[in-house]
């Protein structure tokens, strides 16, 4: 696709970024409103760095949540009552488990939740016949979730009934009729124009996105699935995060450390750099991780990175979509915990594998023990680096091939 066609997109795609923070601007007193806001912004800064670079793909323009956002916002202004957007609930299920939904709006003074898809209604259509990519689940999936959360916590002690309209999906972009009826069986209100069978698949845009707290560019458990599964789509490990930022990787690999692993990752990066090959990998890709990967990054970054460290850390966080942990049923079914199959590895590496992302990571132990157990995750290994700047004012300073510049100096 010709470059300046896709950045003149980009330019357009910006501007209705900033046109629907505008939009929005005067909505008052719903809850989560000031996350949407954050969250648009996120999009549109992500994708003035791409215009500056001047290297525009047309996954930059699929990727955007904007699409989503701007449905979520026009179904927004039209609710009655609306109290809170991007609202969590927890549904528990009857084997023990836990997962969140997110709810898009919120409305009729705390009475009826609304989903808003933005999908083409023809891979709506085709997911719930089972035509989907492994891993995907179809928006009736989705409804089940929805009534069975949404009757785990009633407004008021009023739980949601067939007919009722507790429960809306809005669809912004349409809906086939006979997909229509099926949800509108389960007991879903559909609102949007309903279509006659489509007979070709047209492409769509594959974000749409949901919030947590501090998390960048959340997706929930009811939406994640719809980002599909994608060759431009990378799962990113704790350990590819923090390779990426850390200081050993921006220039400070001429140290020898008291910690004799630091000595020897160092020598390693000189010998064989990691970021040049991460950012070879990123390019042109969306990047996402799990909930457990990224608290835990965020907490090892806080805990031992050094200032450098940190900024690195904010930079690649906003250019991340979180989304939710997932336990794989392959990985659920075959594979036990113990040795090298920790929880936490388990569910980053079954988040990509329900997904169909690969996994980016330095965790060739897992991996190992996985295939060992008759699982074989798609990922991307590299070696391992630690953050290390909190560490280099104890550390002896190497003099570069130049003999000009150490490394101390050369931190990016």
């Amino acid at each position: 696709m010709d470059q300046n066609y896709l950045l003149k997109q980009l330019e357009k795609k910006i501007k209705s970024g900033e046109e629907l923070l505008q939009y929005i601007s005067e909505v008052k007193d719903v809850n989560g409103i000031d996350k949407l806001k954050k969250k648009i912004m996120q999009e549109i800064n992500f994708l003035l760095k791409v215009l500056r670079s001047r290297e525009a793909k047309k996954e930059h323009l699929l990727c955007t949540n904007l699409h989503h956002f701007e449905a979520l916002a026009r179904c927004l202004i039209s609710s009655h009552g609306s109290i809170a957007v991007l609202r969590h609930f927890t549904l528990n299920r009857t084997d023990g488990s836990s997962k969140r939904i997110c709810v898009d709006i919120v409305s009729q003074d705390g009475q009826c939740w609304v989903k808003v898809i933005a999908r083409n209604p023809k891979a709506l259509s085709q997911l719930s016949t089972g035509e989907g990519e492994f891993g995907q689940r179809s928006i009736l999936d989705h409804a089940r979730e929805y009534l069975e959360c949404a009757c785990q916590h009633p407004h008021h002690f009023r739980k949601p009934k067939v007919g009722d309209t507790s429960v809306v999906f809005e669809f912004a972009c349409g809906i086939e009729k006979l997909l229509a009826d099926r949800l509108e069986t389960l007991g879903i209100t559909v609102c949007g124009d309903r279509l006659d069978i489509i007979e070709s698949l047209s492409p769509e845009p594959q974000g749409e996105s949901d919030d947590e707290d501090s998390y960048t560019s959340m997706t929930t458990n009811s939406q994640f699935e719809d980002l599909g599964g994608s060759e431009h789509k990378l799962n990113l490990d704790v350990t590819a995060m923090l390779a990426y930022v850390s200081n050993l990787t921006n220039g400070g690999n001429y140290f020898e450390f008291k910690e004799p692993i630091l000595t020897q990752q160092a020598e390693w990066e000189r010998a064989r750099p990691v970021k040049p090959t991460l950012d070879k990998l990123f390019k042109g890709k969306c990047l996402v991780c799990c909930e457990s990967a990224m608290k835990d990054f965020k907490s090892i970054v806080s805990t031992l990175g050094g200032p450098d460290e940190v900024r690195r850390a904010n930079e690649l966080i906003s250019c991340i979509t979180v989304v939710p942990n997932m336990i794989s049923e392959r990985a659920q079914r075959k594979l036990r915990l113990g040795g090298k199959i920790k929880q936490r590895s388990m569910i980053v590496f079954s988040t990509g594998d329900a997904m169909r992302a690969v996994t980016v990571t330095a965790n060739e132990g897992f991996v190992r023990a996985a295939r060992n157990q008759g699982v074989e995750f798609a990922v991307f290994i590299h070696e391992s680096r630690a953050l290390t700047e909190g560490k280099e004012r104890d550390a002896k300073v190497l003099v570069s091939p130049c003999n000009s510049t150490l490394s101390q100096s050369a931190k990016s």
